[in-house]
């Protein structure tokens, strides 16, 4: 079962105590003060790996602290910073970190390696060789050390996709991901085969491209009806959407526009995503006037139906080039992202 979305508590280390101890030595009986600081409590970061496909490994562990900053040591020794505790999530997580309840920082993870601090390791405290004065030379005064900070996190995942399948119940969405990828769902004649998402990589010639399968809707999926629309929230990292219809159904524009309504139901912004249309099963159709129909009234909004059959292959090149040429189309229309340029402070002799 696909686990997409945990709470987990994350807590970096408390800083070590400084320590209140005095210089001892032969023929030097009042050293003075020789505290040293205590260690720095361990960070907590989160960082995206591709090494993970989902959430299932915070299942079973949903409390993660780092180790405590070590105590000051004699002779001004300053006490062993602890090691920062590292966290990984798969790629396409976003992370809410709350405090007290309240959101105060939200994180999304795109890309390999990605790596942010979550929460900070309290500082050392001082030892007694900072509290010594010309007046006040023996002062036996030292600092404990900071605390961690803490909060819960909300995961919550969305696969990495591109293209998403969306159909009715033994429209074929299995067996068309199987056949334009490496992808091996379950295939079967029964209902609801198919009950989390698959992905397949799909290779057009020029590159590969994710597609999705995603599990059945049907009418009032979005109040809960069959699978619901749990998964349906993956989409949204989706440049494009498939509907795919069965052509051996008499009512493909009532299928089509439950389909629509069920998704802008679940979330309006996914309604807004490009979209064409892929008539499945066209071999066993007895006739094509309800697909040309379909075809004619979506062409006043530019919108392609195409007629496909997974099992004999029938238009699936057509199918893959069209939606690969829409997929570049949304990518390269979409705002690049600022370029981040360092530039250095110049450095000033008197400094």
């Amino acid at each position: 079962m696909l686990v997409d979305n945990v709470e987990i508590k994350v807590k970096a280390g408390n800083g070590g105590r400084g320590l209140a101890s005095f210089r001892k030595e032969k023929f030097l009986p009042f050293g003075g003060p020789d505290g040293g600081d205590g260690g720095k409590g361990g960070d907590v970061y989160l960082e995206a790996s591709n090494d993970l496909v989902d959430l299932a490994s915070f299942k079973h562990k949903l409390n993660y602290s780092a180790g405590n900053g070590g105590v000051g040591g004699k002779n001004k020794m300053h006490g062993l910073n602890a090691p920062d505790l590292i966290i990984k999530v798969p790629v396409g997580t976003i992370a809410y970190v709350k405090d007290g309840g309240e959101m105060v920082r939200k994180i999304d993870f795109r890309t390999q390696g990605q790596r942010v601090k979550v929460a900070r390791g309290g500082k050392g405290g001082r030892g007694n060789v900072h509290f010594a004065t010309a007046t006040y030379k023996a002062p036996r005064d030292f600092q404990p050390g900071e605390k961690g900070e803490q909060f819960d996190i909300h995961l919550d995942m969305y696969l990495p996709l591109d293209v998403g399948i969306v159909g009715m119940p033994n429209s074929g969405k299995s067996a068309l991901l199987s056949a334009i990828s490496g992808a091996r769902p379950q295939v079967a004649e029964y209902d609801f085969t198919t009950r989390e998402p698959v992905l397949g990589a799909v290779d057009d010639g020029k590159g590969k491209i994710i597609w999705a399968e995603m599990p059945a809707i049907i009418e009032s999926s979005s109040s809960g009806k069959g699978l619901g629309c749990r998964f349906l929230k993956h989409l949204s990292r989706a440049h494009v959407l498939v509907f795919l219809l069965d052509a051996t159904s008499p009512h493909l524009a009532a299928d089509l526009a439950c389909l629509r309504r069920e998704i802008e139901n679940f979330n309006p912004d996914l309604a807004a995503l490009k979209y064409l249309v892929a008539v499945n099963k066209i071999d066993l159709a007895d006739s094509h006037e309800e697909v040309d129909r379909l075809a004619s009234r979506l062409a006043s909004d530019s919108i392609q139906v195409l007629p496909v059959s997974a099992v004999n292959g029938t238009g699936l090149k057509e199918l893959v080039e069209s939606v690969h040429k829409m997929v570049t189309e949304d990518v390269l229309s979409q705002p690049k992202e600022p370029e981040i340029i360092f530039r250095p402070r110049p450095v000033d002799r008197r400094d």
